[in-house]
């Protein structure tokens, strides 16, 4: 990258700071795991609360996968310090109290004067390994009720290679006695139909507040694929161009990205 490039992309953090994320999601829809990928790292990140004193992670009740947090925690990897990320506080669940207060998250995040505590995107975690309960009330809650603003909403559907193993309960019995790569060679073909037949994305569009984009993740712990899919989405949905420069600058391992961003210029 060069000395020019680098001066500007410094010049953003001063005036914006870091690249600001809300990710959303039930327990167990990759959270972490879609995080640690993002910022290269097997290790747990750092959480501040919302005036930047480090709180110690024993003190926090469950993980990002799992628990209630204070939605204003920040949490930082180390690997990258580039990225701050908040969990939302447990409205999956049907909490009304906790979506009400991530309601107000969102509206004040996205109209603060204050440049380096707004909020950027939204990231929305829908895992594909209960496709039949992929949409429920929390869903119907947040792109129903939930006005992000002007703040890009990407739905990230984790867990999509569990789709083959739906996809492998459909086999004619003929073929379920076949050896097993001929069984993955005839199973992968139907997963797209699956997929589409369940309709999740066509339903998200038609709600009130329908999200901008949507990505694919499978096989996040042995591959970064999912993750640069993720980058290039959710650069391509933020409505200014300004944005885009500051998670290109978080994201300075996206070489594809970098290089795709600086054509365009």
């Amino acid at each position: 990258m060069s000395t020019e490039n680098t001066s500007e992309f410094e010049n953003l953090r001063e005036k914006f700071g870091r690249f600001r994320v809300l990710i959303i999601g039930r327990a167990n829809a990759g959270k972490t795991t879609i995080l640690r990928g993002i910022c290269n790292t097997t290790e747990n990140p750092e959480i501040y609360d919302g005036k930047g004193n480090k709180i110690d992670p024993s003190q926090v009740e469950g993980t990002m996968g799992r628990g209630i947090h204070n939605i204003e925690n920040e949490f930082i990897f180390r690997s990258n310090d580039k990225f701050v990320f908040h969990d939302s506080q447990g409205f999956e669940a049907g909490r009304e109290d906790e979506f009400l207060t991530m309601k107000k998250f969102i509206a004040d995040r996205a109209k603060t004067t204050f440049l380096k505590k707004r909020l950027h995107a939204i990231w929305y975690c829908i895992s594909m390994d209960k496709l039949d309960r992929a949409i429920q009330r929390s869903e119907e809650m947040f792109f129903g009720e939930c006005d992000p603003g002007n703040i890009p909403v990407v739905v990230l559907f984790t867990k999509f290679d569990a789709l083959l193993a739906v996809a492998l309960g459909k086999l004619e019995p003929a073929d379920r006695r076949l050896p097993l790569q001929e069984r993955l060679l005839k199973a992968k073909p139907r997963i797209e139909g699956i997929f589409n037949t369940a309709d999740v994305w066509g339903r998200l569009s038609l709600m009130t507040y329908p999200p901008k984009s949507c990505v694919r993740i499978e096989a996040m712990h042995k591959s970064n694929e999912g993750c640069n899919g993720l980058m290039e989405s959710t650069a391509t949905v933020l409505g200014e161009e300004v944005l885009q420069m500051l998670l290109v600058s978080a994201q300075e391992r996206n070489l594809a990205l970098c290089i795709k961003h600086a054509t365009q210029r």
